[in-house]
Formats: C-alpha cells, sequence, structure tokens
C-alpha cells in the first residue's frame, strides 16, 4: 500500500530531524579542538618550537587522563612565523576554519597585541605567555598570561642588580618593541626608586647583528652593570660580543637569552659574569612533577625543555581543569579562569587578576663557573 503526501512528508521532517540530531551527537562525541598559534619556523621557532612540543605533550597526557570528562582534545596548530600579520592570518584560519573551543596564543607580544581585536571579535578564552605590559593593559577580557608580565622579570633583574650584583651605576640595553621598551622603562624606574640612578639607555633592533656601538657607549657612559632586554637569538649575540669587547662587568640579563636554544649559541666562557631571570628554576631534583616533565619532555624530543613551554603545559592543564568544571562555553569558561587562585601548576602557583595576569614569581639564576649549566641563586616572588 502507498503513503500518502502528508505522510511522506512527516516521514522526510522526521529524518531531516534524526539527521541533525545525529550530526550534533557526532559533534558532541568527537575531541574538544583547541587552536594553537605558534612561530613553528622562522627566527622566533627557537622558543616557538618548545611551546608547540610542550602543548602536544600535554594533548597526549590529558587524553591518557580520561580527556575532559570522557572527551578527548585535539590541539591544532597554525604557524605565525616571524610576523605580526602572519599571526593574525593563523588565528583568522583557525577561527573560521576549526572554530576551536579555546586558544593558545604566541609568546611574542607583538603578535599577541595584533591578535587581540579578532579574540575579542569571537569571544573564545586564550592564554598566551608574551610578557609586555601593554597586552594586558588593553582589557581584553578573554585573554590570560601564563608567564611573568615584563614588569615583574624587569622588578626581578633590578633585583638582582641591586641586591645580589650591588650595582651602583646600572645601565640598560633593551629591543626595540613593545617587550624591550616596556621592560626598560620599567626597570629604569625600579631603579630610580631605589636611589640607583640609570647611566645611559640603548636600544636596537629586531633584525640587528651588531650591538657594538650600543655597548661601548654604556661602557663610556660609567656603567658598572648592564640589564639586557632581549630575545633568544640577539640575546646570545649581545652576549657573545659584549665578552668579545673584554666587558668585565656584570650582565644581567632577561629569560629569553638563558632558554636551551639560545644557550646552544654561547660558550662557557661567554657566560661569565651573566646572571639572568628565567620564569622558573627547572630543576629535576626539585620535586617529582618537575622531574617527570624535565625527564620525559627530554626523552620524547631530544631537547632540554624551557620555562616558556612549560607555562603551556601548566596552562593546558589549567584549561582542561576548568572545562571539566564548567564545560566549554567560552563565557562559563573565561569567567572561570578569572576567578582561579593559587592554582598548583608544575611551574608557577597561578592566581589571575583583573588584567588576566596569573604569575608573580620567577628565579635569579647564574651558570656555574666553567660552564653552562645554570644554578639557582634566588627565588623572588612579587605579591
Amino acid at each position: 500500500m502507498g503513503i500518502t503526501r502528508k505522510e511522506f512528508l512527516s516521514s522526510m521532517v522526521a529524518a531531516t530531524v534524526l539527521s541533525f540530531v545525529g550530526a550534533a551527537n557526532a559533534q558532541q562525541a568527537g575531541p574538544i579542538l583547541i587552536g594553537a598559534t605558534v612561530p613553528i619556523t622562522g627566527p622566533l621557532s627557537l622558543t616557538g618550537k618548545q611551546y608547540q612540543n610542550s602543548l602536544a605533550m600535554a594533548e597526549e597526557d590529558i587524553n591518557k587522563a580520561g580527556g575532559i570528562n570522557g572527551r578527548q582534545i585535539k590541539v591544532v596548530f597554525e604557524d605565525t612565523q616571524a610576523s605580526n600579520g602572519t599571526a593574525v592570518n593563523a588565528f583568522v584560519k583557525l577561527a573560521q576554519e576549526t572554530k576551536p573551543a579555546f586558544f593558545f596564543l604566541s609568546s611574542y607580544s607583538t603578535q599577541n597585541l595584533a591578535v587581540a581585536p579578532e579574540l575579542k571579535k569571537i569571544g573564545v578564552p586564550a592564554m598566551y605567555a608574551g610578557g609586555a605590559d601593554a597586552v594586558a593593559d588593553g582589557g581584553n577580557e578573554w585573554m590570560f598570561r601564563i608567564r611573568p608580565a615584563d614588569s615583574v622579570s624587569a622588578a626581578g633583574m633590578v633585583r638582582a642588580a641591586v641586591d645580589v650584583i650591588k650595582a651602583k651605576k646600572p645601565g640598560i640595553l633593551y629591543i626595540q618593541n613593545d617587550f624591550g621598551q616596556g621592560g626598560a622603562q620599567t626597570a629604569a624606574k625600579r631603579f630610580e626608586a631605589a636611589g640607583i640612578p640609570v647611566v645611559g639607555m640603548e636600544a636596537y633592533g629586531q633584525n640587528d647583528k651588531d650591538f657594538s656601538a650600543q655597548l661601548l657607549s654604556l661602557r663610556s657612559k660609567g656603567a658598572d652593570t648592564i640589564l639586557i632586554f632581549n630575545y633568544p637569538q640577539d640575546g646570545a649575540l649581545v652576549l657573545r660580543q659584549a665578552k668579545l669587547l673584554g666587558f668585565k662587568m656584570p650582565l644581567v640579563t632577561s629569560s629569553a637569552a638563558l632558554v636551551p636554544a639560545a644557550m646552544q649559541l654561547l660558550s662557557p666562557a661567554d657566560l661569565e659574569g651573566v646572571w639572568g631571570v628565567v620564569d622558573t628554576f627547572m630543576d629535576a631534583t626539585a620535586g617529582d612533577r618537575m622531574k617527570d616533565y624535565v625527564e620525559r619532555f627530554k626523552a620524547k624530543f631530544g631537547i632540554d625543555p624551557d620555562p616558556y613551554g612549560l607555562a603551556y603545559y601548566d596552562g593546558a592543564f589549567l584549561m582542561a581543569d576548568g572545562m571539566r568544571k564548567v564545560g566549554t562555553d567560552p563565557k562559563a569558561l573565561r569567567e572561570w579562569l578569572a576567578a582561579v587562585k593559587d592554582w598548583q601548576g608544575v611551574g608557577h602557583v597561578y592566581s589571575y587578576d583583573a588584567k588576566g595576569n596569573g604569575v608573580r614569581d620567577l628565579a635569579v639564576v647564574k651558570a656555574k663557573a666553567g660552564s653552562k649549566t645554570l644554578e639557582l641563586v634566588q627565588r623572588v616572588n612579587l605579591d
């Protein structure tokens, strides 16, 4: 017996509804997609590859532990290279094609500043490791920093210069961008507050390879200590050139010059008289979780981990904790993150302020004599 037109239309509607329900159930059963815009190629990849590896390891560890209430996560990477425009394009591509529930952004502040307006448009939570205070000062409620801000790092560098080195005539050398300029200005204000005048401040461009004019200028002005705000590759070059110029005064570098990728460009002699601040002192003997992370990372990727990558590993687990408790709704997850206090990661204890800054501690380190092995000088907590 045939069916009536009404029965046929009813069956078609039912089939369509079932199709939509099936698709929705399939999407719900699929992995939770996480977007990551990372400098995988180019000069910024010295640190970018570290947090690409760390996020990949975090994905594996989270999924082995049951994922997010039974659902797996999948991190989808896009390369930002060394360009702000490429960083924006990478973010937009992920936002439009992958539609992630969460983002991890670059550790380079200029890229963070470029991407921030696009993130605000789509309203999805993101974590980033760029240090420039200007990023947090922009007031983007969707952005959460997972390592010390430049003002925190600068304060740690000044403390090392004043308390450890006993500097009386500090000079400052910095890369000319939001990161370097912000850190240099904060350091200068900290020195002024301590009653110690800065004898000179010199800047250089991101693509510069010769820093001798700036270094010699600071020496001629009587600097007895030089603070250096740098990225990895240029930081290593600055330290090498200072030694070639016969500099004997102490040098205090920001964390980028002491990551494993930059240390490969340096000799033990280049590190004589060099102090630095790092986000966290990655001592495998410090405790079970740090030992586990350091040893597994090295075994998995064949290189030593650095504090930048560890920040992203911690961030992934913090994100996962929030998703387990409030789900993947962007607003609910953002509100949960904003309220985080005293969350214990491997590298830091995370507590978020109104600007989305989560870390207020770091470590002063120095290479052991005749080696490139860093040793802890003192821990600094700026709460």
